[in-house]
């Protein structure tokens, strides 16, 4: 497990440009969302991945690096979701390791298999996740994390720890100069 690396997404390395992302979405018939995307992020149809269609693809960059990106993968029943959220899971713990941070939260008054889990999600009532963290050397952990949102999308992220971390402090500081 310590061996184990995670340095990109879809045979695109973290760090990647902008112009080798286009190339390579173009390549899997990526529709790239000219009116949204802009140099912060490229958002992109029409992209297979692990075998699902998708609703979205979303890349993020630290000045023309990229830092992450999030699949977002919406089942075509609602009753689905869970069992497809368990499935990439279960993909991802093939793939890599299985993972110790699963969670399954609930809070009242919604409890495990009580006929009402969707519902619960989409209210906030109750949460599914995990996580694979992923050794960088000398610097912060590359992740993946899957969660089911609030839309019962199932929302698989790709980051690279410390170039997030970048762009997470670089929009702290623009956010702050509203103060």
């Amino acid at each position: 497990m310590e061996n184990l690396k995670l340095d990109g997404f879809l045979n695109i390395l973290f760090g990647s440009t902008q112009e080798t992302i286009k190339e390579k979405i173009k390549d899997r018939d990526g529709i790239i969302d000219t009116e949204n995307s802009n140099e912060e992020h490229l958002l992109y149809n029409n992209v297979k991945f692990a075998g699902y269609n998708t609703e979205l693809i979303i890349f993020l960059f630290y000045e023309n690096q990229f830092a992450k990106a999030s699949i977002y993968i919406k089942p075509s029943l609602e009753s689905r979701v869970i069992e497809t959220y368990r499935s990439i899971c279960n993909d991802l713990n093939n793939k890599y390791y299985t993972t110790d941070k699963d969670f399954e939260t609930y809070d009242y008054p919604y409890e495990q298999n009580d006929g009402h889990t969707e519902t619960a999600i989409t209210i906030g009532k109750a949460e599914f996740s995990c996580f694979w963290n992923f050794n960088a050397g000398d610097k912060e952990d590359n992740y993946i994390s899957v969660i089911i949102n609030e839309f019962l999308e199932i929302q698989i992220t790709y980051e690279n720890g410390y170039l997030n971390n970048l762009l997470v402090n670089k929009n702290k500081e623009k956010d702050s100069q509203d103060y």
